[in-house]
């Protein structure tokens, strides 16, 4: 028998909490607590008192949904009680003594998707939703939750799963009474699921941008302007400025939202031949780190004066490391400023000079740093879970081989395999045959209450 579960599903802090109940039980335990034993109408919210053994715990507005009309597909109950932390806690602890267990994180979201409620895209919209910190998130979670992505990874199941029964039948056609199937129609078909999986596929690249945030290092030499212009960007002092070589010696970081789109902006140690001291050796480092771990790097140097032999070595680190870069030419406000540097291939990189007293140029930064995050398709289908990237890639190399060996003319039993291979993957993606300990990773990831 399915156990009882409960936990808070709402932040701390607020006026009101809400306690969420599900399971076999939830029913029971409401009567209980609230010393009622009439019938609670489902989906109509009830003031009731709930009693700590012969004293008031609180006054509180209950609902009881009745399964399987539910969220998880079980009997829950929702108490909306007054915030308070005593209240919170002693109402889960009373709810345990009669028999509830604390819910894991994310079993309440694991009971939808094992109770049919949701599919496991649907349910990975569902904490991505929770997630969001912005705007554009929102809009890319809810697409994942309202089912559309499912919809569309469906139609590609069910168009590969009736290409492959119309293979098995023949296979089991021994006399070959059926017309056989002609290549340039299998090739079709495969070739239509390859063109929305390389479409999907394709939009990943952005989506992951959408959902995580896009993530810029701030580097250069000493004194070059970096914690300025983080100042600058972000709009209030978060990191200190002085006129003294190396203040920064561990990274900043700040999140700044542009257009509904989220930037992580890291702020590092100025990079030098000769560090003076052991903290300005691992701040540098830590600099280096962040270059390796960004999306975008904004290499600043101080317009004003000549290329540093540092700069110039900076300069070759960021090229090897294979990242989009924007170049900038800060302080140009300053006498003797130049508008371009003389550095190796410096003409495939863009140039903007900036100054970060005189608010100019920030705002063609921020434009230009979320300008690939503008460009989503049309339907707003896309992909942000490494996971779902993953699986798709693996399907669309199954479907790649099945054309490779319809082009070498192998038979049926191998195209077979190979859309097996790809069917399962599909599966997989959509939770329908996904091993229970992965699923136990991901609805760990859920926040508590979910």
């Amino acid at each position: 028998m399915q156990s009882t579960i409960c936990a808070l599903a709402s932040g701390q802090g607020g006026a009101v909490a809400l306690v969420r109940l599900s399971g076999p039980r939830a029913l029971d335990l409401l009567k209980s607590l609230t010393h009622k034993d009439g019938a609670f109408a489902p989906r109509q919210q009830v003031f009731c008192t709930i009693y700590d053994g012969g004293n008031i715990l609180d006054k509180a507005l209950v609902t009881y949904f009745q399964a399987p009309h539910s969220f998880t597909g079980e009997d829950v109950v929702e108490f909306a009680v007054h915030g308070s932390s005593y209240i919170t806690g002693r109402l889960l602890e009373l709810l345990c003594q009669a028999g509830a267990t604390p819910a894991q994180r994310g079993e309440f979201s694991q009971r939808a998707f094992l109770n049919g409620k949701m599919d496991l895209v649907e349910a990975q919209g569902l904490c991505d939703l929770i997630a969001a910190g912005n705007k554009s998130a929102h809009q890319l979670a809810m697409h994942s939750l309202d089912g559309k992505l499912s919809a569309r990874l469906n139609e590609m199941k069910t168009k590969l799963a009736e290409l492959l029964a119309q293979i098995e039948v023949r296979l089991d056609d021994v006399d070959e009474e059926m017309q056989p199937l002609s290549p340039d129609f299998i090739r079709q078909e495969i070739s239509a699921v390859l063109t929305h999986i390389q479409t999907l596929t394709d939009t990943f690249s952005v989506g992951r941008l959408i959902k995580d945030g896009l993530k810029v290092a701030i580097v250069g030499a000493p004194n070059s302007g970096k914690s300025s212009l983080l100042n600058a960007l972000v709009g209030f002092d978060r990191a200190i400025v002085t006129d003294i070589c190396g203040t920064t010696r561990d990274t900043v970081e700040e999140t700044l939202e542009v257009n509904g789109q989220k930037i992580i902006l890291t702020d590092t140690a100025g990079i030098r031949a000769h560090a003076l001291d052991v903290a300005e050796q691992e701040g540098m480092r830590r600099s280096l780190r962040a270059m390796e771990q960004a999306d975008v790097i904004l290499f600043v140097l101080d317009a004003a004066r000549p290329l540093s032999a540092e700069e110039k070595q900076l300069w070759n680190d960021i090229e090897k490391a294979h990242k989009r870069t924007l170049v900038i030419l800060n302080k140009c406000d300053k006498p003797g400023a130049v508008s371009t540097v003389d550095l190796p291939h410096i003409a495939d990189y863009k140039q903007l000079s900036v100054s970060c007293k005189k608010n100019i140029g920030l705002d063609e930064i921020k434009t230009i740093l979320t300008a690939p995050m503008n460009n989503a398709p049309t339907d707003g289908l896309m992909l942000s879970n490494l996971r779902h990237y993953e699986a798709l890639l693996r399907a669309q190399t199954e479907l790649e081989s099945t054309l490779i060996r319809l082009k070498n003319h192998a038979g049926g039993e191998i195209q077979a395999e190979h859309l097996r291979g790809a069917l399962k993957y599909l599966k997989d993606l959509l939770g329908e045959i996904t091993p229970d300990d992965i699923l136990g990773i991901i609805f760990s990831k859920f926040c508590m209450g979910k």
